[in-house]
């Protein structure tokens, strides 16, 4: 309140980018610094808390006491510093540089304090991520594993298809464990720490640029951060796009006006989301064109088209750096895609978000972002904005419509980024309200000796409102982070201690395949049918059929497998069935199984005391949609006679490992 409104949203003089002469390769600098930095002290926190005894999130509110302080210290923190920015006798950019320095770097670092805080400590004494290894994280832990020990184009399960999920995250985090030296499944939890950390904390930098206030750049990254945490941290592949969406909805406006550095960010943004997640990508851009095409047609003009095009070829250009392989396996292939991914709907997929209208930090700042935008609609950040809400709420309810045609198109994603961009508003909508909102409004109260207080009383508040919110981010996940140590790790130990399940026999399933075969270690290539995930998530084998039909390469042809599989369970003569098997490579066009891990007795197969009748056992995925849930698993039964000769059988627990002869 001491400096008057020098933009858009209120801005502070003192941290104004164009007063401290910072460049656009100077902002370049500082958002890569700031995300390396927390990406560093986050990997230093979680090797420390990895090494601690903390007892078991699940069985003791000790780990949950540790998280909440360490909350409430990061922000308690970070608001004096703040504050200090603002009501400083000496203008920000006058501090020495050592003090300007630490400041900032301090902002920086805070978004990675809170997630630290949020997720580092609760899951501290287990090496599992939220989900553990349970229904979607399976998925995500072998198309990890597969980047860690096959990093490339390669799909997550099918041998000879490129990948159809975007791989940028993985890929990385591959890289990650092998500089590390660590498996994929036990990388995947620090790796995720480090990417959330960085993603928020290099909000910071942007966020400073887009409104010219260090204090109000480090509040918007901080219930950026917050939101993120408390709503959708169990993708974080998909959350560090959800981090940026808001910001970039703003420099849309700015890029379709003529901002060059606005025209490169955009089109990197854009570029790299796509690799990432696409739904929020294709959400960005979609706003994008809103804003752009209605900015033409205020202005009379075809500049904003024609940026518009350079935006797009651009991000294009950077999006096939990781699509180009799957676009032309599409282009060439005989039988086409046939995803189920988007046969999915939850009952959240039929509601309308309205978290304005919820008693909570999102609920109070979306009701104060919607009063903002009607009380300042000539601004163009307040446009922007607001077509991004509208580009969200129209999805969802194209969402819904889309149904009638058997499918959907994931409406219930949307409630993050709309969340997002409510909070980014209400921030601004308060940082508005400091400055200009309350002198006019109590000018015989409100002078330049009280506007510290005011200030303070606003600090107080939100610290308040945002500390109770982090606090109640680990409660909110309890179930996520109580499968983190119910669940079972690569190694066969639980995070709450208690005995494992069958993944102990896990090693030596592996350990038989790989002798067997002869292998040396070398798992890429070698396909292996078995129902068993969490098998396929900690052993880079490739599946001869993936987990479900949603997370199933398109190119793969997820019905045919499974109908190839069904066939074989009615086979009960060895030569028959070896026949089958390799008479898909032939007409199919893709590789039968070198080995299977089944349930069943392997003596049934092997006469003696076996029973002749004897059957090995599969659980079959189905995908059912419309139904919710939308995965049936169906019990096929193999004739172990099938098996009694052309094959090497071991009993290992419960399963039956069957390796093919060559």
């Amino acid at each position: 309140m001491t400096a008057p409104s020098t933009g858009l949203t209120g801005t502070d003089v003192a941290s104004h980018p164009d007063r401290s002469g910072r460049g656009f390769l100077s902002f370049c600098g500082q958002v890569v610094g700031s995300g390396v930095l927390a990406a560093v002290v986050t990997l230093a926190a979680w090797f420390v808390l990895s090494r601690t005894n903390l007892p078991a999130y699940a069985s003791s509110n000790v780990t949950k006491a540790l998280a909440s302080a360490g909350g409430v210290i990061v922000l308690v923190v970070l608001a004096l510093v703040l504050y200090a920015v603002l009501h400083s006798r000496t203008p920000f950019i006058d501090w020495p540089r050592w003090r300007r320095t630490g400041t900032t770097v301090l902002c920086w670092l805070a978004p990675a304090g809170l997630v630290i805080a949020a997720l580092g400590i609760p899951l501290a004494a287990t090496r599992l991520y939220l989900d553990g290894i349970s229904v979607d994280q399976a998925f995500r832990t072998q198309f990890f594993t597969r980047m860690t020990e096959q990093p490339g184009f390669e799909d997550m399960a099918y041998l000879g298809e490129p990948s159809f999920y975007p791989r940028l995250w993985f890929l990385a985090g591959g890289l990650f464990a092998n500089i590390l030296g660590l498996a994929g499944w036990a990388a995947f939890q620090p790796w995720s720490l480090v990417t959330l950390a960085a993603a928020g904390s290099m909000l910071v930098p942007v966020w400073r640029r887009l409104t010219g206030s260090l204090p109000l750049g480090t509040v918007i990254a901080m219930v950026t951060t917050a939101v993120v945490l408390y709503t959708a941290p169990e993708e974080p592949y998909a959350a560090v796009v959800a981090f940026g969406m808001p910001a970039a909805v703003v420099l849309a406006g700015r890029a379709v006006r003529g901002s060059r550095p606005g025209i490169a960010g955009l089109a990197i943004f854009l570029g790299l989301s796509a690799n990432l997640y696409t739904l929020y990508t294709g959400i960005s851009a979609l706003t994008v064109v809103v804003v752009a095409v209605v900015v033409a047609w205020r202005t009379r003009a075809i500049q904003p088209l024609i940026r518009l095009t350079v935006i797009g070829v651009g991000s294009i250009i950077i999006a096939l750096v990781g699509w180009g392989p799957y676009g032309l396996a599409l282009l060439t292939s005989d039988s086409g895609a046939s995803g189920r991914a988007q046969h999915y709907l939850p009952q959240s997929g039929t509601e309308v978000p309205v978290p304005f209208f919820h008693v909570s930090l999102v609920g109070v700042l979306g009701l104060l972002c919607i009063v903002w935008m009607v009380l300042r609609w000539k601004r163009s950040q307040v446009r922007a904005l607001v077509a991004g809400l509208v580009v969200c709420y129209l999805w969802v309810l194209a969402s819904m419509l889309t149904t009638l045609t058997g499918t959907t198109l994931l409406g219930f994603r949307m409630e993050l980024p709309i969340s997002l961009l409510l909070v980014t508003g209400g921030m601004m909508a308060l940082d508005d309200l400091r400055i200009n909102g309350i002198r006019r409004a109590y000018p015989q109260f409100v002078g330049p000796d009280a506007a510290p207080k005011v200030t303070a009383v606003l600090a107080i508040l939100l610290t308040f409102a945002t500390a109770t919110y982090v606090i109640n981010i680990p409660l909110h996940l309890r179930q996520h982070i109580d499968l983190a140590y119910t669940d079972t790790d690569g190694e066969a130990q639980r995070g709450d201690l208690f005995p494992a399940d069958s993944t102990v026999y896990y090693a030596d399933v592996d350990s038989y395949i790989d002798e067997t075969l002869g292998l040396g270690g070398d798992r890429a290539g070698t396909v292996v049918l078995t129902d068993e995930q969490s098998f396929m998530a900690y052993y880079p084998y490739h599946s001869y059929q993936a987990m479900t039909a949603h997370y199933a390469n398109p190119l793969g042809r997820f019905e045919d497998r499974n109908a190839e599989i069904e066939k074989w369970t009615e086979i009960t003569d060895p030569a028959e069935l070896t026949d089958a098997m390799d008479t898909v490579s032939d007409e199919q066009g893709w590789a039968g199984p070198d080995a299977l891990v089944l349930r069943g007795q392997a003596a049934d197969a092997t006469g003696g005391e076996g029973d002749p009748d004897g059957r090995f056992t599969y659980r079959l995925s189905e995908d059912i949609y419309p139904n919710d849930p939308n995965v049936r698993f169906t019990t096929m039964s193999f004739h172990a006679s099938a098996f009694s000769e052309g094959w090497d059988l071991e009993q290992i627990g419960p399963f039956v490992v069957a390796v093919r002869q060559r």
